[in-house]
């Protein structure tokens, strides 16, 4: 069985660096988009297991991206977790809203952020992790 595959999409780069050595070390390969146009391409083409969303990007909101992954019937079933900086209860509920299974505020511990990923994955991909 292959190992799990996670796109990883912030606009920070810094911070796509700190998810992906954390994932990677954990067995988790990664994909990476910038910004929500490139993440809905990315998502199309390599067909993640995962997806672990920013919400606060340019040109197009993770609540925007979430949306449109769940209402594509190719993608509607691939988990989105999402990531913010915003520590209101408001930025949990518009990202359930948009379909997302869960909100992570930053800053996170890498052992949170690997437990809610491997919480989320599809069954047959968490025996690959760890």
């Amino acid at each position: 069985m292959a190992n799990p595959k996670v796109l990883v999409v912030d606009d920070e780069p810094d911070v796509v660096s700190l998810i992906e050595r954390t994932l990677s070390t954990d067995g988790i390969e990664v994909v990476k988009a910038f910004d929500g146009i490139g993440a809905l391409d990315v998502i199309m083409t390599e067909k993640p297991d995962l997806v672990l969303l920013d919400i606060m990007m340019p040109m197009m909101s993770g609540y925007e991206v979430c949306a449109q992954i769940k209402s594509n019937p190719q993608t509607k079933d691939i988990p989105v977790v999402c990531l913010s900086s915003a520590h209101t209860l408001d930025a949990r509920a518009q990202s359930l809203k948009a379909g997302a299974v869960e909100l992570i505020t930053k800053p996170f511990l890498p052992g949170e952020l690997l437990a809610q990923i491997r919480r989320h994955l599809p069954a047959e991909n968490v025996e690959n992790v760890g």
